[in-house]
């Protein structure tokens, strides 16, 4: 079973950091990633959850190409919803906004200090890593993998008791991404500071927004300078 980038190296993490034997994907993509992990024997069970029939049903057709219908279990509701009554040990909530992964997150805090999460949003990043500082989750580690032109973030985070110190640089570029910056970290924020000075040259310096632009560009730009 072949997956795309963006979830291969998802599923990397997962292997990585494995806690425990059952996944709970929300917000599944065909369940084609819980079904990678059960069918190669890195789990024994998951939960493919999704708010939307559609999804559900096209998760239902990968799971029973691959005959997993005893351990890919497929449940519509919202958010984590569908789990409050499961047994799991991981959580993955990938392929939103950072602002609907917080939603979630929040809906249910009390799953954050039992389970190990895999997030990775597609927008909202720095949102969603100040939602996790504050919640006193730690981010373990953090992988960048480009898939079809998109360059995507994965976080892998657990509630810990230590006290955890972020500034504001942590947020927008990941405590462990900007301490092992590749390729893709420059590529990403290369690309990121010339659509900051386009839409900053846009606005009038009385703009709202002119000077929250302005900070951003200095951020990237001390963040990537020597590149």
């Amino acid at each position: 079973m072949k997956l795309s980038k963006r979830l291969q190296a998802i599923a990397d993490l997962i292997v990585k950091y494995k806690q425990g034997e059952i996944l709970a994907d929300i917000g599944t993509d065909h369940a084609y990633l819980p079904c990678y992990l059960v069918n190669e024997n890195i789990i024994d069970k998951a939960y493919a959850c999704d708010i939307a029939s559609g999804p559900i049903n096209a998760s239902i057709e990968t799971i029973q190409l691959y005959h997993l219908e005893k351990q890919v279990i497929p449940l519509l509701g919202s958010g984590m919803n569908p789990i409050l009554d499961k047994d799991v040990d991981m959580i993955s909530i990938c392929g939103m906004g950072g602002k609907l992964t917080i939603d979630i997150l929040d809906e249910h805090r009390e799953f954050l200090a039992h389970h190990r999460f895999i997030l990775q949003a597609n927008i909202g990043l720095e949102i969603l890593r100040e939602y996790l500082y504050k919640q006193n989750m730690k981010i373990i580690d953090e992988s960048i993998v480009k898939d079809a032109q998109h360059i995507y973030e994965i976080i892998v985070c657990e509630k810990t008791d230590d006290m955890i110190a972020y500034q504001e640089e942590d947020f927008y570029f990941g405590p462990c991404l900007r301490k092992n910056k590749n390729g893709l970290f420059y590529e990403k924020w290369h690309r990121q500071l010339e659509i900051q000075k386009g839409i900053l040259n846009s606005l009038e310096e009385q703009h709202p927004r002119y000077h929250v632009i302005m900070h951003l560009i200095t951020m990237i730009e001390g963040e990537i300078s020597g590149s």
